[in-house]
């Protein structure tokens, strides 16, 4: 049976339970003032302290310092009640150390019914409490680790969230102002291609640590991903904000060591309000990076605030752009086809591929009037997917009605080679169609060599040249380009914008530009041609300046696929009677 050996006297028992006791617990006694009137072995052996060091002391000899008034205060008004107390406790050994017990406390109380002494039983628990310790430490460091960029330590997008929801939640209540930046740096893009992603780390380090010198108690700072950082400034003045704003701007304009070079960086910043442009987390972000999108918009390196209509462009810009991908879908666009004569006449004709939606309820749309999902470089890129299928199509149209053509030029833009499947389909379907590379001809504008997808436009173009593509430098002289581009970039041809050629009859200064133009592409062992050409005297007077090939109105306008036999019959006399005049 359980319980006390059966065979043990009362007093016996009393003397085992002791020992038992004595073995498994720490035990003190004290009388009512704290003094100390028995400990056993192991209370000597936890604290350092001899029994003869222990008795008549006061037990304020093992206070660690851990617990504060308040808590003793607590537990002597529960046992100077006669009630047990049960708890923690933090004490000192002797010799400085810190010892953790799990304690009761069982007041006794005399005939009188007054407490004359209390019976504190500890059992060790400071091991447990290390584990305890060093798991919340780990907890601590992860919880740091989670919310911490490593490369710049500065705050990350989980923590700015959690910021940012909290300061929204408490100056609801008060309904106090502040204002929230996006920031992304201008020239990020660059350094990596430039310099490597190494570079490019240490750039945003540089900016990390600039905005991490600028941090106070109104001012937070994170790095949300990227080039990309939110800044939360705690003040109700806009006027002080947009300073602020400005002088971040001014600091990261300071050069920065790249690779020995002082690289001159900028960045765009666009804020919002609260609670004016956003009551909550989403609808701030979504104001604050409308006016980062505007800033970059109006040239970049610029401080750009939220305003209403901005909104309103981006839900008519989003609506145009499920518009566009509805058209996409239902193939309602269709491409015109405009013929480039050459002043040679044993050259067959080639095409210009325009594009044009043919709305369900708008009618015939040009491009300008969609210019929303030309500019957007998602949509563009899923235009010019279509582009290649349809062109390819209405290519094999042509040659099964018998046309003959030199090559048929399609517009691209930076978005076509923003990743490879541009160039992965155009070889795809030379295959699948028979249709070469050498039929095509491909226009960019001098802006595409400038543009954050420079090196990919670049090598894309050698690529499509190699195959035996033709490249053609589309409204030659209103961009950025160099004559040093014309030596780097393989290109076949230059195409003379037509605000030059519209007066070249009646401007000397055009004259002149036109005649440059041509002679140096000559020189340079390329071929030209003129666009907006809409007169029989300004065909004249180009074909003397040896234009190698004209296009524009006077010849034919922009005619869909089935029209372009007629087309074609049209432009053989027309070119057979500029040849007997002008040839």
């Amino acid at each position: 049976m359980g319980g006390l050996p059966y065979n043990l006297s009362p007093e016996r028992a009393d003397k085992f339970i002791r020992y038992a006791l004595d073995c498994a617990a720490i035990v003190a006694v004290t009388d009512v003032r704290g003094t100390i009137t028995f400990v056993n072995e192991k209370f000597c052996e936890i604290s350092g302290y001899s029994r003869n060091e222990l008795i008549g002391a006061n037990h304020r000899i093992l206070r660690s310092g851990v617990h504060d008034a308040e808590f003793f205060r607590s537990m002597y008004h529960q046992i100077a009640n006669g009630r047990n107390w049960h708890g923690e406790i933090c004490n000192k050994k002797k010799n400085g150390e810190i010892y953790w017990v799990d304690t009761t406390i069982v007041p006794h109380v005399a005939a009188s019914g007054k407490v004359d002494s209390y019976t504190a039983i500890r059992f060790d628990i400071t091991e447990r409490k290390c584990v305890e310790a060093q798991l919340r430490e780990s907890r601590e460091h992860l919880e740091i680790v989670a919310n911490l960029d490593v490369l710049t330590d500065l705050p990350n997008r989980r923590y700015f969230q959690s910021y940012l929801e909290k300061i929204i939640a408490k100056r609801a209540e008060t309904g106090r102002s502040f204002f929230l930046a996006l920031m992304d740096i201008d020239s990020f893009k660059e350094v990596n291609d430039s310099f490597g992603h190494e570079d490019g780390d240490r750039l945003l380090r540089t900016v990390g640590m600039r905005l991490r010198s600028m941090v106070d108690d109104h001012i937070f700072v994170a790095r949300l991903g990227g080039d990309e950082f939110g800044v939360v400034f705690d003040e109700t003045e806009e006027g002080l904000a947009r300073a602020f704003f400005e002088t971040i701007l001014q600091m990261l304009r300071e050069p920065i060591k790249i690779a020995s070079v002082n690289w001159h960086a900028s960045s765009s910043i666009g804020y919002a309000t609260f609670p004016a442009d956003g009551r909550d987390t989403t609808s701030l972000v979504r104001a604050a990076d409308l006016a980062l999108y505007r800033a970059k918009e109006l040239g970049r390196d610029r401080v750009e605030e939220f305003y209403p209509e901005l909104l309103l462009q981006s839900e008519k810009r989003t609506l145009a752009l499920l518009e566009i991908e509805t058209g996409l879908r239902r193939e309602d666009f269709h491409f015109s086809y405009q013929p480039i004569i050459f002043r040679d006449k044993t050259y067959p004709v080639s095409f210009e591929a325009l594009i044009r939606w043919h709305h369900p309820e708008r009618g015939v749309i040009m491009p300008g009037d969609f210019q929303a999902g030309l500019t957007d470089p998602a949509m563009s890129a899923l235009i010019g997917i279509y582009m290649l299928n349809r062109v390819f199509s209405d290519i094999k149209t042509m040659l099964e009605m018998g046309l003959s053509f030199r090559r048929v030029g399609i517009n691209l833009t930076n978005a076509d080679f923003r990743s490879d499947a541009f160039l992965e389909q155009f070889f795809s379907l030379c295959k699948q169609t028979g249709i070469g590379p050498e039929h095509f001809c491909v226009e960019v504008t001098e802006g595409m060599f400038l543009g954050r997808e420079q090196k990919r436009v670049d090598r894309g173009l050698r690529k499509l040249h190699a195959a035996g593509v033709e490249i053609a430098l589309d409204d030659f002289g209103t961009g950025y380009a160099s004559l040093t581009h014309l030596q780097e970039i393989p290109i076949d041809r230059l195409k003379i914008d037509r605000r030059f050629v519209s007066r070249i009859i009646t401007s000397s200064e055009d004259r002149v530009i036109v005649k440059g133009v041509i002679d140096i592409a000559h020189g340079l062992g390329k071929i030209v041609t003129a666009e907006g050409v809409e007169t029989a005297e300004q065909a004249k007077m180009l074909i003397d300046m040896r234009c190698d090939s004209l296009q524009g109105w006077y010849f034919s306008k922009a005619s869909d696929l089935m029209s372009l036999p007629s087309v074609m019959n049209k432009l053989t006399e027309q070119r057979a009677s500029l040849h007997k005049d002008n040839f």
